[in-house]
C-alpha cells in the first residue's frame, strides 16, 4: 500500500500543506505559535494542541507572548518545526496515517557556496523531520516514513517555467517570514543561472517592529503581531485591539517605517541579477514588495507574476512537480 503523499512548505510563520484528494488539489495553512509547555484546554475544546517530542512538551497557543521564536534559521532543524508540521497535519482534515512528505529549506541552507545541493543540511533536515511526535490523549498519530527536501522559491515557478520558450528565464523573488530567496531559473526548469539569499530579510522585520513599538506597554507574541499587521488598515479591528490611541499611532508608524526598510532591502538584493525575461513574486511577503520589484525590474504586465494567493504558491508548485501535474 502506497503512503499518503503531502507537500509541506514549513515556513517560519505558517505551515502550508498541499495534497491530492481524488485528483483534486487540497491546501491548508496552519499558523505557528508554540510554547515549550502544555496548555490547559477546557472540556469540549480542541484537544489536539499538546505535543511531545523526545521527552519535551510543546503546545499551540495563539495568545502566548512566550511562543518559541521561529524567525531564525535554526528553526528549520528544531523540535518545534517538527511539532508545527504535525500540528498542521492533525488540523488539515487528513486522517492520521503513515505519510511521505516533501519539505523545504531556504536556499541559504539548501545550496553550498558553489550552488550545489548541501547534502549535509539536506540529510540533517530529513532526520529532523522524521522524529516522532505524539499528541496528548490520542492514540492516532501521523508517522513520517519518507522525506524529500526541496529548495524554497524555485518550485513556485514550475507552472510558468514549463510554459516559457527556450532562452527565456524567470526571476523568482520569494519573501517569507524570515528569509529572502531569489533565483534566476531557465525555462523548462533546465537549470539555475544564479541564486541569492538573505536569512535576515523577511516580513519579521515588520512584525518585530510592531512588537518593539508595543513592548513598553505590553508584550505580544509573533502570531499576535502578525494579526495586527495583516489587519492594520481595518480601523475597527485596530481600535478594538489597541485601545490606546498613542500606542496605535506608534504601531502604525513602526509598520510604515519597517515596510519601507524591507522594500528597500529587497530592491537592493535583486540589483545584481540580470538577463531574465520574466519576474515572479511569491511568499507571504509578496504583496508588500510586488510593485516595487515590478518597477525596479521594469517588467511589463504580461511578464510580471504574483499569484492570487502567493503564500501557497511554493507548496502548490511542489505538488505540481512531485505529482507530475500538467496544465492546459
Amino acid at each position: 500500500m502506497s503512503l499518503m503523499r503531502v507537500c509541506i512548505d514549513d515556513g517560519s510563520t505558517n505551515i502550508k500543506l498541499a495534497w491530492l484528494d481524488e485528483g483534486e488539489v487540497r491546501t491548508f495553512i496552519s499558523p505557528n505559535s508554540f510554547k515549550p509547555e502544555w496548555s490547559f484546554n477546557f472540556a469540549g475544546q480542541d484537544k489536539q494542541s499538546n505535543y511531545q517530542i523526545e521527552g519535551e512538551h510543546y503546545s499551540f497557543d495563539p495568545n502566548s507572548a512566550d511562543a518559541v521564536n521561529t524567525t531564525d534559521i535554526r528553526y528549520q532543524y528544531s523540535p518545534v518545526n517538527v511539532v508545527a508540521i504535525h500540528h498542521a497535519l492533525h488540523h488539515s482534515g487528513l486522517k492520521p496515517c503513515a505519510v511521505d512528505v516533501a519539505v523545504t529549506l531556504p536556499l541559504s541552507e539548501y545550496l553550498t557556496s558553489t550552488n550545489q545541493p548541501n547534502l549535509t543540511n539536506i540529510e540533517k533536515k530529513k532526520q529532523s523531520v522524521m522524529r516522532s511526535v505524539t499528541v496528548e490523549g490520542s492514540q492516532e498519530q501521523f508517522v513520517i516514513k519518507q522525506v524529500t527536501v526541496l529548495p524554497e522559491s524555485i518550485p513556485a515557478g514550475f507552472k510558468i517555467l514549463s510554459a516559457l520558450p527556450e532562452y527565456d528565464s524567470l526571476l523568482i523573488v520569494d519573501l517569507g517570514g524570515t528569509t529572502l530567496d531569489i533565483s534566476h531559473v531557465r525555462s523548462k526548469m533546465a537549470g539555475i543561472t544564479r541564486t541569492g539569499f538573505d536569512p535576515k530579510i523577511g516580513v519579521s522585520i515588520v512584525t518585530d517592529g510592531i512588537r518593539d513599538s508595543m513592548k513598553a506597554t505590553t508584550r505580544v507574541g509573533p502570531l499576535q503581531a502578525e494579526a495586527i499587521y495583516l489587519r492594520h488598515k481595518d480601523t475597527e479591528f485596530l481600535t478594538h485591539r489597541l485601545y490606546n490611541e498613542t500606542l496605535r499611532k506608534q504601531v502604525l508608524q513602526a509598520i510604515s517605517d519597517r515596510e519601507k526598510s524591507l522594500i528597500r532591502k529587497v530592491v537592493d538584493a535583486i540589483q545584481p541579477f540580470s538577463g531574465y525575461t520574466h519576474v515572479m513574486c511569491v511568499g507571504g511577503g509578496a504583496p508588500i514588495i510586488a510593485q516595487a520589484v515590478k518597477a525596479a525590474t521594469d517588467m511589463p504586465d504580461d511578464r510580471f507574476f504574483i499569484g492570487t494567493d502567493p503564500q501557497i504558491g511554493l507548496v502548490t508548485g511542489m505538488l505540481q512537480m512531485r505529482e507530475g501535474l500538467t496544465y492546459e
